[in-house]
């Protein structure tokens, strides 16, 4: 078992920059509770009033249209470890995968904390756990050992599969439901698919790495080949890049599979694949972690992917599938994009820097950042990590900080955060421990965010202590405040004289009037 754990070790260290925003801080929630899930929303599905929403706190749904929200827990819902890793809505079936952080002695990894299935709008559900194999265990004698292989049959020949029977780095990233199947892409795992609703789960082979088709006469003119080298011809991640699996769609017998070696289409229910990479296709990379399916108003079909660069020529960016010529094109680089989702007349890709919207697919504009009408609340992060276009045509957009809603095609903005349900009565500030060169980032500046009640037009000045109280910022001197009820402001970290203070623990005094109140953070850089 040791050597499995290893092997998918080594498969983890070819990608170790990539991370899933998902997957960042991974906690557990342990109560039922209302109001947004977390403050960094990595994942959004629906349709109509119904939303789901993921992060690394957990799951969460809004049943009105974003007017209200419930959280989902572990302890209550049969969910399962961590965070929210990968979301599928269908109707009323809702699929979510779950991942989380964990140690073990070859340092500290992610983990497929399970799947679990809702087939009645969230009121019930069903704990299926982490795709994995079965151990096979060999005894000879008084020796005891552990099968590497188990096997899969391709139209009458034997293709080995590299067993994997733990959780570690065998974390689910995407999950595709047809209403039929449920695919799923896990890192250790590879593309799997389940026909009875995840209570049971088969391997899906995928083609070589140099191979541009996987079908019977690619296997019949292999067989002496695959007999002779079983080991090479394996379903194996450390020997196959397109064997580790990111991201998928699905409907009908169609499916894509996004992969650390390609994107591969299945038109026949995962039997026989086509294999496209940027040497043999113009596709932009490799490495696909993310995929849409447009479909544009005279009924055609685009298929959209986001790459990351494997550092072997290819590129990180967006391109999509042009069916009349069979090949890809590329017309946005440079930027990675957790996250695309479409309607027939615009394409939205949520990057890590800022939400950018095309009307045409080939010409690409950044969208402003996300602040409601009158300037009260603002999204202080340039890290767009989810959107989801509605049936009515609202754009849904998970950012690292809160929930941005636009009923308009993005001109004006509705914003939702996760707050005390008596705000109105707090002074806060947050995040807390605040690290500014990486919380709450927007323009290259981290933000702490200072939540105050106040009434339009009164005078508030807001101060910064160090541990000694002595002053450090100025941060407002009796300035008029902007609104009526709850504002914020922002501070960056720095002191009077423009630099970065040191780590350390900060007080903060809020003056309105004749009132004083007092909070504190520490500052970790």
């Amino acid at each position: 078992m040791k050597q499995l754990i290893l092997t998918l070790l080594a498969i983890s260290s070819l990608f170790g920059q990539f991370q899933k925003p998902t997957i960042h801080a991974l906690g557990i929630a342990d109560t039922v509770y209302t109001g947004l899930i977390g403050s960094s929303i990595s994942d959004v599905e629906g349709i109509g009033d119904t939303i789901w929403l993921g992060s690394g706190h957990g799951l969460g749904a809004s049943f009105d249209n974003g007017a209200t929200h419930v959280g989902y827990s572990r302890q209550f819902s049969e969910l399962g470890k961590g965070g929210v890793s990968a979301l599928a809505v269908h109707g009323d079936t809702i699929w979510v995968a779950m991942g989380f952080d964990t140690t073990t002695v070859f340092g500290d990894f992610k983990a497929g904390g399970g799947i679990s299935r809702s087939t009645d709008a969230g009121a019930s559900w069903t704990y299926l756990g982490q795709p994995m194999d079965s151990l096979q265990m060999t005894v000879v004698g008084t020796d005891t050992s552990y099968e590497k292989y188990s096997s899969i049959d391709l139209w009458g020949v034997t293709i080995l599969a590299v067993d994997v029977v733990t959780p570690i780095q065998n974390i689910t990233y995407d999950l595709a439901f047809d209403g039929t199947r449920l695919w799923a892409t896990s890192f250790g795992g590879g593309l799997r698919v389940s026909e009875d609703l995840g209570n049971t789960w088969k391997r899906v082979m995928l083609p070589w790495d140099d191979m541009p088709l996987l079908d019977s006469s690619t296997v019949y003119a292999l067989e002496e080949d695959i007999l002779a080298n079983p080991e090479f011809f394996a379903q194996d991640g450390l020997i196959h890049l397109n064997h580790v699996a990111f991201s998928v769609q699905a409907w009908n017998d169609t499916i894509w599979a996004g992969t650390s070696g390609g994107i591969n289409r299945s038109i026949d229910g995962g039997k026989s694949w086509e294999h496209y990479t940027w040497q043999n296709s113009n596709i932009s990379g490799n490495w696909v972690i993310a995929m849409d399916r447009q479909i544009l108003t005279n009924g055609e079909e685009r298929i959209w992917a986001s790459t990351v660069t494997t550092g072997a020529g290819d590129k990180t960016g967006v391109s999509f599938f042009d069916s009349e010529t069979d090949y890809w094109r590329a017309p946005f680089l440079g930027y990675k994009a957790w996250n695309i989702d479409s309607d027939a007349n615009s394409i939205y890709v949520a990057t890590d820097q800022a939400l950018w919207k095309s009307k045409d697919g080939l010409h690409f504009i950044p969208l402003p950042p996300f602040q409601s009408p009158d300037r009260s609340e603002n999204i202080y992060s340039n890290n767009v990590y989810a959107v989801l276009v509605n049936s009515d045509a609202a754009v849904w957009v998970g950012t690292g900080d809160g929930l941005a809603i636009s009923r308009d095609g993005g001109l004006t903005w509705e914003i939702e955060k996760a707050r005390p349900q008596d705000e109105e009565d707090k002074f806060y500030a947050y995040p807390n421990p605040f690290t500014p060169r990486l919380d709450k980032v927007l323009f290259g500046q981290g933000n702490l965010i200072i939540r105050f009640t106040a009434d339009q037009g009164e005078a508030v000045s807001i101060t910064l202590y160090d541990f000694a109280m002595h002053q450090v910022k100025a941060l407002v001197v009796d300035e008029a405040a902007r609104f009526d009820g709850s504002q914020e402001w922002t501070w960056n970290g720095r002191n009077d004289s423009g630099y970065l203070v040191a780590n350390g623990t900060y007080f903060i005094r809020y003056e309105i009037g004749s009132k004083i109140h007092w909070t504190k953070v520490m500052v970790i850089n």
